[in-house]
């Protein structure tokens, strides 16, 4: 089965998208891009140096999932402002770590010009990552970063920070929804994966400022985390469980986006708009839910459209022996919620 998977992953980068393209003039800087309240314009650039020859791999966590697909499209429009070619893979399930590992391999072999990669579990892909960095080929990280500092540039969320923003956002959605700061009220959480270092650091920020800033009487399920390793419909059967066992429950959290998804469906579903949520990103479906009205629902919706774009960026940077201005750089966040969902800020996040 695994030599299967590794043999479907060889042949879905060979079919992947090759997007090879224009000119582009000064490059605007890394954390000037990825802190950008507009996506840069097709086109807008003009480029001195021909990249035509330069091929840069992008490697994401699960390929056209929608969150991924934003990230795509920001590195494929960064492939014709700078001339590059641009190979886009990806996996199945964010847990096929095998995969992943396969999809960087045969960007080794093929000698790319640069790698953008979102690794699927901080610590089991360290050493190969590493690996790659130490044959001399720029390695740019982007959403979720290694245990260890071999990687040439980081474009992500600063998720501890985002964390403890899901959770006061939560806290006052349970507020508004009238829960009493003296009832016992439960909140429910599920994660994609266990071992990225992304969902960890949501929620250790959600549980640091939930512990300094909550009712006493207000408990997270810290115990009972589901991981659904990106599989909706496991997603969705996790929360009509969390509905079903505990009749306490008030909120829930999810912090990445297949998570957020089977939230949103089994709440809706249920028709339990007595339970409030924070999720992640910007799904068709909980856009729905949060134009809906009927739910206390916001997201915490993140920059990955940049994180696509200046990642090419500086992977091309890199291998044409630029430096980078910042080895990590915080691409943001933005909170949506029914009444900033049309607002010029957040329709520039949410369709560049």
């Amino acid at each position: 089965m695994k030599k299967a998977t590794a043999l479907f992953m060889a042949m879905a980068l060979m079919v992947a998208s090759l997007t090879g393209c224009g000119k582009s003039s000064e490059p605007t800087g890394n954390k000037d891009v990825a802190t950008a309240t507009k996506a840069p314009e097709a086109g807008s650039e003009t480029n001195e140096v021909d990249n035509s020859g330069k091929t840069i791999y992008v490697i994401v966590k699960v390929l056209g999932n929608q969150y991924w697909s934003v990230l795509q499209a920001g590195a494929e429009q960064a492939g014709k402002d700078l001339g590059c070619n641009v190979v886009v893979v990806g996996t199945a399930l964010e847990s096929d770590i095998e995969g992943q590992l396969t999809l960087l391999q045969n960007a080794v072999s093929a000698q790319a010009d640069g790698i953008v990669i979102a690794p699927l579990d901080s610590v089991s892909l360290d050493a190969p990552i590493t690996e790659a960095y130490n044959s001399g080929i720029p390695v740019v990280l982007v959403d979720t970063v290694i245990s260890s500092d071999n990687y040439s540039a980081a474009f992500l969320t600063n998720n501890v920070e985002a964390g403890k923003a899901a959770a006061e956002a939560l806290i006052a959605q349970m507020r508004k929804a009238g829960v009493s700061e003296t009832e016992e009220a439960q909140v429910a959480v599920q994660v994609g994966a266990s071992g990225s270092q992304t969902i960890n650091d949501r929620v250790k920020g959600f549980n640091e400022f939930w512990s300094a800033n909550a009712p006493a009487s207000w408990s997270v399920l810290n115990d009972d985390i589901k991981v659904n390793e990106g599989d909706i419909s496991k997603a969705v059967g996790f929360c009509q469980d969390f509905i079903t066992t505990y009749p306490k429950l008030k909120a829930v959290f999810g912090p990445n986006n297949g998570s957020t998804v089977g939230f949103v469906t089994g709440i809706t579903e249920a028709k339990r708009t007595d339970i409030s949520m924070v999720g992640f990103d910007f799904s068709a479906e909980i856009e729905t839910m949060i134009r809906s009205g009927e739910y206390n629902t916001v997201s915490v919706v993140q920059r990955q459209y940049f994180m696509g774009y200046d990642g090419v960026k500086a992977a091309l940077d890199l291998s044409n022996g630029k430096a980078v201005e910042e080895k990590k750089v915080d691409t943001g966040v933005i909170i949506v919620d029914k009444d900033n969902v049309d607002s010029e800020a957040v329709l520039s996040v949410i369709n560049p």
